[in-house]
């Protein structure tokens, strides 16, 4: 262009902000601050030499022109990711398939980072994505249906049976109701504390290794007989907002609420795990180097958005 240097990444984050009209929410999917999404969109409408974006204390709007671009925006991106798969296969540049199978909570706060670096430093690597329950998950890397498996270090048996990188490190506290009675408990609360309370577990036959997990340090004998169980984060947050119940939520996870749900330490539990990609034990070679190079990379990066988030890598 004429007015400077546009990339596919200004795109990708115009074509989301125009959709949440939100920059904290735009700065968290792409995992960069709010002031590298402003600068990047003040580029974008001077290399266009049009206003794209109004904003005030009400928050931000597409002004006519940025309702156009979004429109054309996505048309460009959906076009630009169909012509390189085509040109890739055309040139038969793709030598190897490597195919994930990730937890979507877990792999959120990574997988954008490790695709875009895999895509960048590793074109010969095609990568196959699938999103699937823990169940599934687990079951596809036992039966070598996926190469490598972004998951939570919450099953013992896994972290002893195959190598692995951990990407970030998180912890589960408890969730409620901004006007829920523990809300105010700011220092934390207890298992007695949660023991007295409408408690939502996850459903075992979608969150099986959770479930589990969460089972560890709950007694269930102890809990109400009016306990409930969610199959999806929405209905988490849902059944919490409305119906009174205190459920465990991930740190990642806990950002998507905001200040909407309030958030209590559990104490006297450990709740910490990590979030890690298990590799199956004939997945070896320059694909397998390759893939712990991006995990490693996307630690990296993730440690530099979020300073109190550590990593490690073992599992050689």
């Amino acid at each position: 262009m004429r007015n400077g240097a546009m990339n596919m990444d200004m795109l990708e984050e115009f074509a989301y902000l125009s959709d949440t009209l939100s920059f904290k929410k735009t700065a968290e999917h792409f995992f960069v601050s709010k002031s590298v999404i402003s600068r990047h969109m003040a580029a974008l409408e001077e290399m266009l030499g049009v206003r794209l974006l109004e904003r005030d204390s009400r928050g931000a709007r597409l002004t006519e022109a940025g309702s156009e671009f979004s429109r054309e925006a996505k048309i460009v991106l959906r076009d630009w990711d169909a012509a390189v798969e085509r040109a890739r296969e055309s040139a038969g540049s793709y030598s190897t398939t490597v195919r994930i199978g990730y937890l979507r909570n877990a792999a959120r706060p990574v997988i954008v980072r490790f695709v875009r670096h895999m895509a960048s430093q590793h074109p010969e690597l095609r990568l196959s994505l699938v999103c699937m329950e823990y169940v599934e998950l687990r079951r596809a890397l036992e039966d070598h249906e996926v190469d490598a498996a972004i998951a939570m270090s919450i099953d013992p048996a896994l972290s002893k049976r195959y190598r692995s990188t951990s990407i970030y490190e998180d912890s589960f506290s408890a969730v409620c109701a901004n006007d829920h009675p523990l809300a105010t408990r700011k220092e934390g609360v207890t298992l007695e504390d949660l023991r007295s309370s409408k408690l939502l577990l996850p459903d075992i036959y979608v969150y099986g290794g959770l479930a589990e997990f969460i089972d560890r340090f709950v007694d269930e004998k102890d809990l109400q007989a009016a306990q409930a169980y969610y199959r999806d984060i929405d209905m988490l947050y849902l059944k919490v907002q409305t119906e009174g119940y205190v459920a465990f939520s991930s740190g990642m996870n806990n950002m998507m609420f905001g200040n909407q749900l309030t958030q209590l330490p559990v104490v006297g539990a450990d709740v910490s795990f990590s979030t890690v990609a298990y590799y199956h034990d004939e997945f070896i070679g320059a694909p397998l180097d390759a893939c712990r190079e991006g995990f490693e990379c996307s630690a990296r990066a993730l440690a530099d958005w979020q300073p109190e988030i550590k990593y490690e890598f073992f599992g050689q």
